[in-house]
């Protein structure tokens, strides 16, 4: 996926126009659709001040997966998961993931 999809699906996840995304950032609504539509490259203030107003990192900001090892693939498929998850499923994503900790917890006690 190329940048500007990324941050466009972004800005839509997180309920933003063009318009109030460019206002965010102090930026013209043109330019936000020029990056979108890959025709100007993102530059770093960009980049940080869409991050930080997702509260997302860079590396989640531009896509970027970390490499999965052995001992963390469980734990980095949850993780790749729930990064496309609107607030309302990773809530109830969590308590199931309580209750099933706790499930386990119960059963390991016995």
């Amino acid at each position: 996926m190329e940048i500007g999809s990324r941050l466009s699906e972004l800005r839509k996840k997180h309920g933003y126009t063009q318009k109030q995304l460019a206002d965010a950032l102090n930026l013209s609504q043109q330019i936000v659709s020029n990056i979108e539509r890959n025709t100007t490259a993102a530059d770093v203030d960009f980049l940080h001040g869409a991050a930080d107003l997702y509260k997302i990192s860079l590396d989640e900001l531009i896509g970027r997966k970390m490499l999965i090892t052995e001992e963390s693939s469980y734990e980095q498929q949850i993780l790749n998961v729930v990064e496309t998850m609107d607030d309302t499923k990773k809530e109830l994503s969590l308590r199931l993931l309580n209750e099933v900790a706790q499930q386990r917890g119960d059963k390991d006690g016995e």
